[in-house]
């Protein structure tokens, strides 16, 4: 079986640190981009099944525009809304299959990848 794809997309280092990790070690494929120009840099050259966005990021692309531009190119890809503020009706209407709050419950992120 092909080792799964992850994306994080957050400007907050540590989240994205502690989250590098925890896939790492669940032997995922696991790359990060600090906003979301960047994200859709990579994206031109990789595919991901599972992208993990941020709602709130540095001046230009949130991370709902975000879920939105990567539904519209990607359908397949599962994206992951993250946010501390209660952003789950927005993510999901961008098109977002799953929102979860800040602080992460990680045995539930874990369990909608699927590990």
């Amino acid at each position: 079986m092909p080792v799964k794809k992850v994306l994080i997309v957050d400007d907050e280092r540590d989240i994205v640190n502690l989250l590098v990790d925890l896939l790492g070690h669940c032997g995922l494929d696991v790359r990060s981009a600090d906003d979301a120009g960047k994200a859709l840099s990579i994206l031109e050259f990789m595919r991901f099944d599972i992208i993990i966005t941020d709602h709130t990021m540095p001046p230009g692309i949130d991370g709902v525009e975000f879920t939105r531009i990567v539904k519209s190119m990607y359908p397949a890809t599962v994206v992951i809304g993250i946010s501390g503020h209660p952003y789950s009706d927005v993510f999901l209407n961008a098109g977002a299959d799953v929102f979860l709050s800040k602080p992460i419950d990680f045995e539930e992120l874990l369990s909608i990848i699927g590990q």
